[in-house]
């Protein structure tokens, strides 16, 4: 079975208006037209909003979705070694658009942007799939 999510982006200070999506946590966010999906393979079709700011995301695998995930407050960010990294976009550039394709098992899951300090102001989206 395949899922898309579309209408995936990245938003940064200033653009809180913009897409009306989930996920409005903080002075950054992520939002999403859909945050579940059927097992199979699902495609994000992933947009960097910004005017002005680098994003990226990555899928993480979680046991809960609000279970707390390693974060180094050094370096602001989560060390991805540590977590279950399905999938990243890798950094995006303000208006900058990519698309990944993964095979997702039911489960829980988190929609992250891991640039330095981004995950701490809220770049965060818990994303379910169903059997």
């Amino acid at each position: 079975m395949m899922g898309s999510v579309t209408g995936f982006g990245m938003m940064s200070p200033g653009m809180m208006g913009r897409g009306g999506g989930q996920g409005m946590m903080g002075m950054m966010s992520i939002c999403a037209d859909k945050t579940s999906a059927k097992a199979g393979i699902v495609t994000f079709n992933v947009t960097n909003w910004s005017r002005s700011v680098v994003h990226e995301m990555l899928v993480v695998a979680v046991d809960s979705s609000d279970a707390p995930l390693p974060y180094n407050f050094s370096k602001q960010i989560i060390p991805e070694d540590q977590v279950k990294v399905l999938g990243e976009t890798n950094e995006l550039q303000p208006n900058g658009s990519k698309s990944i394709e993964l095979a997702l098992a039911p489960g829980n899951y988190l929609l992250v942007c891991n640039v330095p300090g981004h995950f701490a102001a809220g770049m965060v989206l818990a994303f379910t799939v169903a059997p």
